[in-house]
Formats: C-alpha cells, sequence, structure tokens
C-alpha cells in the first residue's frame, strides 16, 4: 500500500485538497508584483514623462519593489506562514482526524514532509510565477538596466529564506500546541520573544543602572544580541537598509534547517491525546510559564513605578503582583480550571522568587554595574564628554560623528588621561556611598537637575581591546572644575574637541558675523576670511578652560565651506561652522575692526537707545510684565549682567533663566538685516534687583 503512494502523488493530492490556498496564493502575488509594479511605474511615467531624471527614478523604484525594498511582501510572508502551517497540520488539533492520519501505513516522517512540502510549494511557485511577470512589466516598461536581474535573483532567494524561517516556527507552534488560540499565542511568542527580552533588559538599565549610556557600544552588543533572537529583526534589518548579505542569508537558511529537523523530531513524538490540552507537551508548561511571567512581570513592574516617580515600593509590587496574577492566568489556560490556579505551584515560587532576589540585586547593585572601575594600569586610552562643554559646540558637516555623546566618546581617544581616570574616580566613590545610603526610591541621573552637578560620560578602552561606557554626575565644586579644567587643557583633549580644528581653510567661502546688535553676510574678500579664521582658530587653541569660564561671549562668526566634489559631495548648499568669539580675542576682535566689522560689545551701553525686558510664565507661557529701561545707569546694569546663549557659555546653560527676555534697541542701526541676532539672558541669580523688583509690580 505504501509504495502505491509515493511521495509526488502524495503531495498532488495535497494540494488539490489546498486547492482554495494555492489559488488565493496566486491572486495575491500577481498583485504584489506585476500589479503593483505597473501602477507605480505609471504613476511616475504621469507626472515625471519627458524629464531628464525620469529613466533612473523608475529604475529606481522598479529594483526596489522586485527585490528588497518591498515591504508588503513582508507584512504577507508574516502572515501567510502562519496560515500554511494552520492549514497543513489542522489535523492534530483534532482527536479524530490525527487518530485517522496516524493510522496509515506511512513513517510519520514522511506523513509530515508531505504537508510540510505542500505549504512551500504553495508559496513559492506562484511568487516565482508573479516575479518573471513583474520583472517583465518593468521591461516593458522600459525600467530595467543589466543588474537589475541579478538583484531579483538574491530578493526571490532571501525572501524564500525568510518564508522558510518563519514557516518552521509556525508550524513548530502549531505542534506544540492543541488548539488554535495557544497556536497563534506560540507562534506571536516566536516573532516577538526576542523583542521582549531586548526590551526588559534596556527599561531595566535605564531605570536602575544610574551610569548606563544609552545606545553605547554595551547596549549595541549585549541587547542587540537578544532582539536578534527574534525573526522580525532580519526583516528591520532588510527594510532599514534595503539589502542583505548573502552571508547573513546562509545563515537564516542554516537557523531554517535546525528548526526543520526539530519539527519533524516534535512531530514524531507529539502524543496523539495531545489535541485537547493547550501544550502539547505537559512537561514545557512549567518552563514556558517561567520564561514568559518573568519578563513581563520585570517591564511592569518598572512602568509602575514610573508612573508613581520611580518608586522602588511600587516597582516591587508591581513586579510580584503581576507575577502572581499571570502564573494564575497560564495555569488557567494549561488546565481551564480554578482550582489548578490556586493551587501552590513549584514554577510559581520559583519564579516570585527569583523576581525578589532580582529587585534586592538591582536595588544593591550586586553586580557593581555603577561602580566599576577599571585599575588604571589595565587602560590603554579613555574618553570624556562633558555635558556643557561638549555641547557647546558646533561642527560642520563632514567632522565626522562628533555629535552625541556616545558618538562623540568612540570617535576621540586620550593617551594622557590621569585627569580623566581621577574624576570617574571621585563619581565612583559617590556611586558607592550612594549604595550604602539608598531610600526606598530608585534613582536615575537624569532625574538630578540641580544646576551644581556636573555630568559626564566615558569610555574605557582596556588593553585587551574591551570598552566600557558610563555616564556619571558629580558636584561643580572647586576641586571637581579643577580637574575639567586640567582635561580641557590638555592638547590631547582640545584639539579633539574643537570645531575649528575640523575646517579646511582652503574650503572656506564666505562668512556671516552676528553680535549684540545684528547679523549679516560680511564682504570680506576670502583671503581676509581665511586670515579671520587662521587667528580665531590661534585663539581657540591657545585658550585656557579658566579663561573662557570667566569671559564672556560677544558673538559669533560663522564659516561657510564648500561642498568638496572630488570626494562624491554633490549635495547643493554649503556647509558651515558656527565659533564663538570671547570678549578675549582680542586679535581676532581687532582685525574685524581693522576690516569695519566691529563687534558690540556688553561695555557699549553708551550706543543703547532702550532695552525691553518681557518676563514669561515658564507654566503656561504667556506674557506677563514689560518693562522699557532708558536710564542709562540702569542699562549699564543690565549689559553687565546679560549673557548671549547660544550653546557658547560653558558650564552656564542650565543657570539661564529663560523667563525673562531681553531686546535691545541700538540707537543707530549699521546693518539693516537684524534677523537672527544673538539673544541674551540673565543668569538665574545675576537678575537686576531693580529689574526683578519692577516686573513683580
Amino acid at each position: 500500500m505504501t509504495s502505491k503512494n509515493c511521495f509526488s502523488k502524495m503531495i498532488v493530492r495535497d494540494l488539490k485538497e489546498r486547492g482554495v490556498w494555492l489559488i488565493s496564493s496566486i491572486i495575491l502575488f500577481l498583485l504584489i508584483y506585476p500589479v503593483q509594479i505597473l501602477m507605480s511605474l505609471d504613476a511616475i511615467a504621469s507626472y515625471m514623462k519627458g524629464e531628464e531624471e525620469f529613466y533612473s527614478r523608475i529604475t529606481e523604484q522598479f529594483s526596489s519593489l522586485i527585490s528588497f525594498g518591498n515591504g508588503i511582501m513582508y507584512v504577507v510572508i508574516v502572515i501567510m506562514v502562519f496560515l500554511l502551517a494552520m492549514s497543513g497540520f489542522w489535523y492534530v488539533y483534532s482527536g479524530v482526524k490525527t487518530d485517522f492520519y496516524h493510522s496509515l501505513p506511512i513513517k510519520r516522517e514522511k506523513l509530515f514532509l508531505e504537508r510540510y512540502v505542500t505549504g512551500i510549494l504553495i508559496f513559492i511557485v506562484p511568487y516565482f510565477i508573479s516575479l518573471m511577470l513583474g520583472y517583465g512589466a518593468g521591461i516593458m516598461k522600459e525600467a530595467g538596466t543589466s543588474g537589475i536581474l541579478s538583484l531579483c535573483a538574491k530578493g526571490f532567494i532571501t525572501n524564500v529564506v525568510l518564508f522558510l524561517l518563519l514557516y518552521n516556527l509556525a508550524v513548530l507552534g502549531v505542534l506544540l500546541t492543541g488548539n488554535l488560540f495557544t497556536g497563534v499565542l506560540a507562534y506571536g511568542a516566536f516573532l516577538s520573544y526576542g523583542i521582549l527580552l531586548e526590551s526588559t533588559i534596556s527599561l531595566t538599565k535605564a531605570t536602575f543602572f544610574t551610569t548606563y549610556i544609552e545606545n553605547s557600544s554595551l547596549s549595541q552588543t549585549f541587547e542587540r544580541k537578544f532582539g536578534k533572537l527574534s525573526p522580525l529583526y532580519v526583516f528591520d534589518m532588510i527594510l532599514s537598509n534595503n539589502k542583505i548579505s548573502m552571508k547573513d542569508v546562509s545563515v537564516v537558511f542554516g537557523i531554517s534547517v535546525l528548526f526543520l529537523v526539530i519539527c519533524m523530531f516534535v512531530y514524531k513524538i507529539r502524543p496523539t491525546e495531545a489535541y485537547h490540552k493547550s501544550i502539547a507537551f505537559k512537561k514545557l508548561q512549567p518552563i514556558i510559564k517561567v520564561v514568559v511571567v518573568l519578563p513581563i512581570s520585570a517591564c511592569v513592574g518598572i512602568l509602575s513605578s514610573e508612573i508613581v516617580g520611580r518608586n522602588f515600593i511600587w516597582y516591587v509590587g508591581g513586579l510580584l503582583v503581576t507575577a502572581v496574577l499571570l502564573s494564575f492566568a497560564m495555569e488557567f489556560l494549561y488546565y481551564l480550571d480554578i482550582r489548578e490556579c490556586i493551587r501552590p505551584k513549584i514554577s510559581t515560587g520559583l519564579i516570585l522568587g527569583m523576581l525578589v532576589i532580582m529587585a534586592v540585586a538591582l536595588k544593591l547593585d550586586l553586580i557593581g554595574f555603577d561602580t566599576y572601575l577599571p585599575k588604571e594600569s589595565r587602560v590603554k586610552n579613555m574618553s570624556i564628554y562633558i555635558n556643557g562643554l561638549n555641547s557647546c559646540y558646533d561642527y560642520p558637516e563632514g567632522a565626522g560623528e562628533m555629535y552625541g555623546t556616545t558618538s562623540f566618546l568612540q570617535n576621540t581617544r586620550i593617551e594622557e588621561f590621569d585627569a580623566i581616570y581621577q574624576l570617574a574616580k571621585k563619581a565612583v566613590a559617590i556611586q558607592k556611598e550612594d549604595k550604602r545610603t539608598a531610600d526606598s526610591e530608585i534613582t536615575a541621573a537624569s532625574e538630578i537637575t540641580d544646576s551644581e552637578e556636573l555630568y559626564f560620560s566615558v569610555r574605557y578602552e582596556m588593553k585587551n581591546g574591551k570598552e566600557v561606557y558610563r555616564g556619571y554626575c558629580i558636584p561643580k565644586d572647586e576641586e571637581n572644575l579643577k580637574l575639567i579644567a586640567d582635561i580641557y587643557d590638555n592638547w590631547e583633549f582640545k584639539r579633539q574637541v574643537l570645531p575649528v580644528e575640523y575646517v579646511k581653510e582652503e574650503k572656506i567661502s564666505s562668512l556671516d558675523i552676528a553680535d549684540l546688535q545684528s547679523s549679516h553676510t560680511s564682504e570680506l574678500s576670502k583671503e581676509t576670511i581665511k586670515s579671520l579664521f587662521k587667528t580665531c582658530k590661534n585663539e581657540w587653541e591657545s585658550a585656557t578652560y579658566e579663561q573662557l569660564s570667566n569671559d564672556k561671549v560677544l558673538g559669533f562668526l560663522r564659516f561657510y565651506l564648500d561642498y568638496d566634489r572630488e570626494n562624491g559631495d554633490y549635495d547643493t548648499g554649503s556647509r558651515y561652522v558656527s565659533v564663538p568669539v570671547y570678549s578675549s580675542f582680542q586679535q581676532t576682535r581687532k582685525l574685524l575692526e581693522q576690516n569695519g566689522c566691529k563687534m558690540m560689545t556688553f561695555e557699549d551701553y553708551d550706543k543703547v537707545e532702550r532695552i525691553e525686558i518681557s518676563q514669561y510664565d515658564d507654566k503656561t507661557g504667556d506674557l506677563g510684565g514689560i518693562l522699557n529701561v532708558t536710564d542709562e545707569n540702569q542699562i549699564r546694569e543690565i549689559l553687565e549682567a546679560l549673557y548671549i546663549t547660544d550653546n557658547s557659555e560653558i558650564f552656564d546653560i542650565s543657570t539661564i533663566n529663560y523667563q525673562i527676555e531681553v531686546q535691545i534697541d541700538w540707537k543707530s542701526e549699521v546693518f539693516n538685516n537684524t534677523d537672527g541676532f544673538c539673544s541674551c539672558y540673565f543668569r538665574t541669580d545675576e537678575v537686576p534687583e531693580f529689574v526683578t523688583k519692577e516686573l513683580e509690580e
């Protein structure tokens, strides 16, 4: 009997039985490829026909749809694999059908492969045919190039391999469960469990570890490995990059084969009577409960604490209550019996015990994350990003990844790092003291808003190649500021942090000047502008931390740079770098004055006609009192207390009082264009007494 039913005949018979699915697949793929391609290319032709970039535009669109950029295809794969798995192995949810199929004189492996291969054919045959029709439609619309066919083949192979991966997971989900509801849950869990783990770890570290740096090398190498456990990671990689390497495809294919072997093994040992159970294998029930309840409870506990201001008691309460409720729910799902829900289970006790240990370990930092400090002899070099100092600078395009904490740390290296290490050592000592005196609140560095706190982040590069990232908060006292001064005055740090070091003089094309009075484009020659830049650069390089921290910014020089056409920069427009000019930059100011571009200063009170001061309510944003000052002595007092705030005053940004806005009217306008002049504000503790009194009245 077995010989008469050869494998090919079994597949043909199964295809006839599942003919509805085959027809649906054909229609669906015809819509995805030839129909969508024709509609997209005709839409482009309707508004771009005759334009020079028409052919390049339709070729780009065609390449995207026929290969990696067809997002609809990936949505179809995610849904279709489950439907095919369910239609192929639906009989395992019925005792009568299972008995019938398993009573046939066919080995279980052969019976499994028959249904399994049929599902693949229902997907791959219509897909291939519609893909070829879509390719022909693109060629007919003159959208083809020599590389399109190769791209089409790579896209086909990639999508088939991704289908196999998800198809095997969907089949495994069906075989491990006993009804449709739990089968859907199993498939959803396979897709999203890696993302759940990654989210749990990320939330936990951001909440409990005060020195954790978001998007650091640690998060990229640690968390993203858990994210890769989810097949959706592969889809995200393709959609975000519009490509995937064949090496990655080979790895995914290997994983797919592994899951196929697991599916065949599970099918072979799956008990026939499992059709009425939520989980086909009873021994898996406590394991599934543990791996599901733990991360979900951790996430809910963190969210509970966030709602009430990061309270540790609420964290523990949310953690344990969620664990108990979820454990009861899963036991009910397993047995559909209330008595089984309330009966004590070892797995429930294990979950609660693990959560309590985790909460205590996180609260007291038993793993030593926040108090980590490598021995200085093990450190090869360090990098530091100082909030209020690094954030002051405006880097030109093409300067590399210098924006942002992590990017700056990754792109800078300091060999003479003693001052940085000492600063980190003091910060770690504070962390240790905080852990010893921890209260009931979960504390995060981001919650500290006191202007007397100094935030900085460091990167340790070990001699063994390991990199460690940490973010710290320390008091802004005299001793710590002395270390900051030592760091800034170190030429190794300064040459990497100053924006002027990333500007090529020969690329400078023009200059804008902004001061207290106006903002305008200068009419200086290129040679004069380059000379001005060189002078300003020299003064920036020689300026010490003490000089800059006790000085005032008078204005800004914005140097525009031509794009480097030789290196492939074909964008229109210009790059620029905005350089603050301090009052102590005498050579720069002198050169400006010699060329008729004298900057207004805070000492030019005799040139001010009137100052208008407005106060805003920081809660409602409504305009409050308005004060007009014309008295020369009062104008002088106001100017002496004013600061230009355009991310230029190091360490003083957080002390600015943005509720009070100052508008200066000068006696004469030198330039007609006053749009974009520098804004002026008071520091919180330096608002003139008469101003405060008048505004309150």
